[in-house]
């Protein structure tokens, strides 16, 4: 594939308005702002960071990694083991089927976008091995068969989690497009270093400690208005 498609191509994967469903979840931000928790601009780059920190680098961008290592052997079982301790590792029910759900859309989505991948793998381990299909995964399988490199594929993963809470963030409070971009571009400026951090890390020490935030989005099923779903 010409190197300049792919990367759009990679781009479109990008997208906050790819229609998966991204929208409808903030993963607990809702109850922070609810709560008043969190209401200036400081305060939302604050845990954007944190996940970033305790979350994002250490769970999803070493589970990409470990995609990429099970994709390059075949290993259709490596694949769905992955793919459940992504979705066992969301303790709050709303998260994983919010996560799940993502996940199923987007690869509904490339079958549309996408017919000349080869679906075999995933799909074995989906019927064979139970896999649930959640959002990371299936962006680190897509990713890779488009051609794009693994640390890139973190990178792109890390990007869409910081616009997604960048973006609730905007809908949720009282703080202007130009306040957000700012936090999006500071909380950019530090994916490389924490992914250079762990990259090298083996997969079997891939953790989540953002115990808050998993706490914050188990009491966002009982909130009495919400926007989000999650």
């Amino acid at each position: 594939m010409d190197a300049i498609l792919t990367r759009l191509r990679f781009a479109q994967l990008l997208d906050s308005a790819l229609p998966v469903g991204g929208f409808s979840h903030s993963f607990g931000l809702e109850t922070y702002v609810e709560e008043k928790d969190i209401v200036t601009g400081d305060q939302l780059e604050k845990y954007i960071l944190g996940q970033l920190h305790c979350s994002w680098v250490r769970m999803e961008g070493l589970v990409i990694k470990g995609m990429y290592e099970a994709m390059g052997r075949q290993d259709a079982a490596e694949i769905a083991r992955l793919d459940h301790i992504v979705y066992v590792q969301r303790v709050a029910r709303e998260s994983r089927d919010g996560l799940q759900k993502m996940g199923k859309r987007l690869l509904k989505l490339c079958r549309s976008l996408y017919p000349e991948l080869s679906f075999h793998l995933i799909e074995e381990a989906i019927d064979q091995y139970d896999a649930p299909c959640t959002f990371p995964v299936i962006f680190a399988w897509i990713s890779k068969g488009l051609g794009i490199s693994r640390d890139e594929s973190v990178y792109g993963y890390l990007y869409i989690s910081v616009m997604s809470v960048a973006n609730g963030g905007l809908r949720l409070m009282h703080i202007g497009q130009t306040e957000v971009q700012t936090i999006v571009t500071r909380a950019l400026e530090k994916v490389s270093s924490e992914w250079e951090a762990v990259k090298d890390w083996p997969i079997g020490k891939m953790c989540s400690f953002g115990w808050a935030q998993e706490i914050y989005a188990m009491q966002h099923e009982t909130l009495g208005s919400r926007l989000f779903m999650s």
